[in-house]
């Protein structure tokens, strides 16, 4: 099955949006970022600081999720082609290694993984993987269909204003014990404030959606994969990207998403603010996928196409690497830099270390068909052990999972 490296290219731009989003999070905590008032940054780069915020969180994440069910949509049909047995079975491996993968990236590494939801997620979507393309397209269209839907009633839904049960002295308290320890602690200092450090916020969030919130944080993943399966199915990345209702309709939508999306600096009512944040941030991602195709398509042997193509190929690994730079960056037992004022020369240092990896990821499989992570993954995934190479000797059995 021929590999479809519009979608790697695509995968390797949401990488540079995940970075730039998880910058948020390396720089000022995970609750620090929304309560950004705490670290009292000048007026460049509180601009800077809620532009990164309105273009990237959750625009490039819904990106991923999406290549991530195509991806497994892909595996699935390759392996169906191929006659493999048990082919469930090894997506259930597959799924496993990504838990533990994601479980030992969220505690050694960084608090900020996706990869425990995403094998979660992939737990609960594999049964409905060998479904036809009838279904994915009607669940797509009633996910839609809901998501405009609940957006549209957040206009008419009464406002109630609920304060905070965090008090400012339980923020203040916090929020520079979180500082004091990620800007000047060692390595031992951080991984046990990780596990210890009580976050009043996300108490107070989990104390008010309970059970709710982590229901919802599990089921988006595998939500987000039957509208990747159903892009695979319908071959969307294969069909014309000047198609105007398939592509180009998106990509003119761009601005006016970022416009709605910045709602939530200019419109009082929270409630209609964020529910606006998050529907166009996801019609956002399908405008940004729309215009990578699109762009791929037209300037397919470009160096940036070629960059972006090799790290979608090496996703996994590129991922895992950019939690350690950004830890090594900000964190106490790197450059220190944590919470201060430096967004602006932040972003340029993300930027630059996005292209290096570009460069490596070019470099890398001049020499090796598989990134050491996916080669990994692949491993567990098959259940062979008996060839530990990974070079160019080794022949390209085509495969689509991260």
């Amino acid at each position: 099955m021929e590999r479809i490296e519009s979608a790697d290219a695509v995968r390797g731009f949401s990488l540079l949006g995940i970075f730039m989003a998880n910058l948020l999070i390396f720089q000022f905590g995970l609750s620090g970022k929304d309560h950004v008032e705490f670290y009292e940054l000048n007026r460049v780069n509180e601009f800077l600081f809620k532009a990164v915020k309105i273009i990237f969180e959750g625009s490039f994440l819904p990106i991923f999720a999406l290549l991530f069910g195509f991806s497994m949509d892909k595996l699935f049909q390759s392996m169906k082609n191929k006659e493999v047995k048990w082919k469930r079975i090894k997506l259930l491996c597959r799924a496993v290694g990504l838990i533990v993968l994601g479980i030992l990236h969220s505690y050694f590494i960084w608090e900020g993984d996706i990869l425990l939801a995403y094998g979660i997620g992939m737990l609960i979507f594999i049964p409905f993987i060998g479904l036809p393309k009838w279904f994915f397209k009607i669940v797509t269209i009633l996910l839609v269909s809901g998501l405009v839907s609940i957006t549209a009633l957040s206009f008419f839904v009464p406002t109630e204003n609920i304060e905070s049960g965090v008090t400012s002295e339980e923020s203040q308290e916090y929020m520079s014990t979180f500082y004091e320890v990620h800007n000047s602690g060692n390595y031992s200092e951080i991984l046990d404030a990780r596990q210890n450090l009580e976050d009043p916020f996300i108490n107070e969030m989990m104390d008010q959606g309970n059970v709710l919130i982590l229901v919802i944080g599990i089921l988006m993943p595998a939500t987000l994969y039957v509208v990747g399966v159903y892009l695979s199915k319908s071959g969307w990345f294969n069909k014309n990207a000047d198609s105007f209702w398939s592509s180009k309709l998106f990509i003119y939508l761009i601005p006016v998403c970022i416009i709605l999306k910045s709602s939530i600096y200019w419109i009082d009512n929270e409630d209609i603010a964020y529910s606006l944040n998050f529907m166009f941030g996801l019609v956002l991602s399908f405008g940004l996928m729309s215009l990578i195709k699109y762009l791929y398509q037209h300037y397919t042997n470009s160096k940036v196409m070629t960059g972006l193509k090799s790290m979608g190929k090496l996703s996994l690994t590129m991922y895992i690497m950019q939690s350690i730079i950004g830890t090594s960056i900000f964190y106490g037992y790197g450059l220190g830099i944590f919470g201060t004022d430096t967004f602006v020369w932040s972003v340029i240092i993300f930027i630059v270390f996005y292209i290096l990896q570009m460069i490596l990821a070019v470099w890398y499989l001049k020499h090796f068909t598989y990134g050491p992570l996916e080669y990994a993954l692949r491993t567990v995934t098959y259940m062979n052990f008996r060839k530990k190479k990974w070079g160019k000797d080794i022949k390209n059995t085509e495969e689509y999972a991260k």
